[in-house]
């Protein structure tokens, strides 16, 4: 019933999105707890509340007896949600990950993609004013193979810096190749004059100290998403 109920926005126009949305929510409290799982969000208590990273950590809550109209549409904007409502023709068949041909690793990612979208949202607004440009997987110049970053910050369309980012919500195999992918990159980029920064945070570095360790060792630049603001400007010297 819930899915069926948000499901009708996908034949709503985007700018009627927020207004129909308010509508569902307060008309259809029941639907709050599932949107966290529309992106791969599972509640690990009954507490039924979200972190989400800003420039501090954000706690929303979903319990549908208890929720906040417009903080809920703030999250909902935020993450990206309310215009994938635009774009899925069946959130239920999404949710099991048929539509787009998600694998478990893929449901997964899609925390990464959200961290994404914050990042460059970030990165947007420092940037603002000055004449540095981002572009969103772009591929790195000067060095022996064609390699995609996940942003390009470009100066008079010369490279400057090079930027991936990763969210790990768990410990596995995959933050270890990333690693040691990473650090390949850097030894190709220090025979350049590109710079490289690796934004990662997420929960399951807190048990891979060692491998978030040798990342450090042999890469110039590794932060957290806490630290974006600062380290963007002084790297690109933006007062």
């Amino acid at each position: 019933m819930e899915i069926s109920i948000l499901n009708s926005l996908s034949k709503v126009d985007e700018e009627d999105l927020e207004v129909e949305f308010r509508k569902i929510i307060n008309c259809y409290p029941e639907v709050v707890p599932l949107l966290p799982a529309i992106l791969a969000i599972r509640f690990k208590s009954k507490n039924l509340t979200v972190d989400i990273l800003e420039k501090t950590f954000k706690t929303y809550n979903f319990n549908d007896e208890e929720f906040d109209e417009d903080e809920i549409v703030t999250f909902s904007k935020k993450t990206g949600l309310l215009k994938l409502f635009t774009k899925i023709n069946d959130l239920y068949a999404y949710l099991l990950g048929t539509e787009v041909g998600l694998d478990t690793n893929g449901r997964k990612n899609r925390s990464g993609t959200i961290f994404e979208t914050l990042i460059e949202e970030n990165i947007n607004s420092i940037l603002d004013g000055t004449n540095y440009k981002i572009q969103s997987q772009g591929y790195v110049d000067g060095i022996s193979r064609k390699k995609r970053a996940d942003f390009i910050i470009t100066d008079d369309d010369e490279q400057v810096l090079a930027i991936e980012c990763n969210y790990y919500n768990a410990t596995g195999s995959k933050p270890i190749e990333v690693t040691n992918a990473y650090i390949e990159l850097q030894n190709e980029i220090s025979n350049t004059n590109i710079k490289f920064l690796w934004i990662t945070d997420g929960l399951g570095w807190n048990k891979m100290t060692s491998t978030i360790l040798k990342g450090m060792e042999n890469i110039d630049f590794i932060i957290n998403y806490t630290m974006l603001e600062n380290s963007i400007r002084k790297l690109l010297n933006i007062e």
